[in-house]
């Protein structure tokens, strides 16, 4: 199921002097370095967890439906924006969202979903997700947790050899809770 980014956070949830002061930097030699890192570090989150920690309208293309019920792989999930198959939009009358970090797309109406004409990408479903516009609205440890990533990445500037991994134990266990497992 490919995720698609239409429209991308305005932000980060942390800014560069929230970080500077997290890693008690106080020149502006390193201010483009540590933006890096902190839009870097909100990516890595994202794709860990399967979350969106801003604001963001994102597109799932399916060339079947998966079944009467569709689990989103990211989150949380706050709208569907139009669910369109083959380029025809369905009413919103036909389908309810129930929002959230586990959020499900299902139909209504008790019909079965309408099969695409096209074998390939003939179903899109446009969501908004994110916890919020701001960075206040993105829960406090997941904010730690990309300030560890991006204080770890300051001081350790190469991929520790042999781990493969970018996020560090510490800050896995803290978006354990937000997590979306996929099987």
């Amino acid at each position: 199921m490919p995720h698609t980014l239409v429209t991308g956070p305005v932000s980060e949830p942390v800014d560069l002097a929230d970080a500077k002061l997290h890693l008690r930097v106080d020149s502006i030699d390193e201010d483009v370095l540590i933006d890096g890192y902190i839009t870097a570090a909100r990516l890595s989150i994202e794709a860990y967890a399967g979350l969106a920690l801003l604001d963001q309208t994102w597109d799932v293309v399916l060339d079947t439906w998966p079944g009467p019920v569709i689990d989103f792989n990211m989150g949380p999930v706050t709208s569907i924006l139009s669910v369109a198959v083959d380029g025809k939009v369905l009413s919103p009358d036909t389908y309810n969202l129930a929002p959230g970090l586990n959020a499900r797309l299902v139909r209504t109406d008790g019909a079965s979903w309408p099969r695409p004409k096209s074998l390939a990408a003939g179903i899109v479903v446009r969501f908004s997700c994110g916890f919020g516009a701001t960075g206040s609205d993105v829960p406090r440890d997941v904010r730690h947790a990309l300030l560890m990533t991006v204080a770890h990445w300051y001081e350790n500037r190469e991929l520790v050899p042999g781990t493969g991994d970018q996020l560090t134990p510490p800050v896995r266990r803290l978006l354990a809770p937000y997590r979306k497992l996929r099987l």
